[in-house]
């Protein structure tokens, strides 16, 4: 903490960073998670699909909510289902990289499930599905599915269609790219027929969504009206009404101002982190 203070007097942030500012910073730094409504519909419909191992399409634009909203269903359901003693991981969450190949595929799932990524394709294919069935796994997200190859697709299906697994999968991804790939194999539209779309928010949803961040996400002493007047017309046009551009933009501001000593965010920080955000 004494390191912190000193590296905040040496960059001209604050003249002091107390152990209570630190401890805000850290908390702020955090991403949230809020049951918001248009999540619980996401998380019954995932729901579904693990109890009925079936597949879905996660739709969305960039930064709508998605990795979050799967990332809090995987560790929800994995902590409701976890039994003492049991190597079991009902839902497994993996995030893919740009041209995802086989290789990079079966590595991702293997070190979720904390298991060797080594060797050859063929070796981490068998371990994968061994993997998969010793662990139990019900569900496997994909997140960023549209950066698969297209050939790693049928790697995909594999493990779908595998009997003695009989695991959910789930493509989430930017619906435009997503839709536009799996659309290109028949075997895989045949596959993933249900969707759901996590959707701008409207309006008054939106108002609403900043008052709540305000309220439980930010807590800062003093009240920042950000929900009103010119902020609110800051925050819309900056965010175009996506949740994860707001939290993003938010949980930033508040911690510029905890740096300047500020117990509120006031417009000139909203405004310059807006700038600088370059949404």
């Amino acid at each position: 903490m004494t390191n912190a203070m000193s590296l905040a007097k040496q960059f001209g942030v604050i003249q002091e960073l107390t152990p209570e500012i630190q401890a805000e910073i850290e908390r702020l730094s955090r991403q949230p998670y809020l049951e918001l409504d248009q999540v619980k519909h996401c998380h019954a419909w995932m729901y579904e699909l693990v109890i009925s191992r079936m597949t879905g399409l996660l739709l969305g634009e960039s930064r709508c909510g998605k990795t979050v909203t799967c990332k809090a269903f995987a560790n929800l359901y994995n902590k409701l289902r976890q039994t003492k003693g049991q190597r079991m991981k009902p839902v497994v969450y993996i995030q893919v990289g740009k041209n995802c190949g086989s290789r990079d595929f079966f590595m991702k799932i293997l070190k979720a499930l904390n298991k060797p990524s080594n060797g050859t394709i063929s070796d981490l294919r068998e371990r994968t599905l061994d993997s998969l069935a010793i662990h139990q796994v019900e569900m496997l997200i994909i997140d960023e599915a549209n950066h698969l190859k297209f050939e790693t697709f049928s790697d995909v299906r594999h493990i779908y269609d595998d009997d003695e697994l009989k695991i959910s999968v789930l493509l989430v991804g930017t619906t435009s790219r997503l839709l536009a790939i799996v659309k290109r194999d028949e075997q895989v539209v045949n596959r993933f027929l249900e969707q759901f779309e996590l959707d701008r928010l409207e309006d008054t949803q939106f108002k609403q969504m900043i008052q709540i961040w305000e309220r439980d996400v930010l807590r800062l002493p003093e009240e920042s009206k950000l929900a009103s007047g010119d902020n609110l017309k800051l925050l819309k046009q900056a965010t175009k009404k996506l949740i994860g551009r707001l939290d993003m933009i938010l949980r930033k501001a508040a911690i510029r101002s905890l740096l300047r000593g500020q117990k509120k965010v006031d417009k000139d920080v909203l405004r310059e982190v807006i700038a600088a955000s370059k949404l």
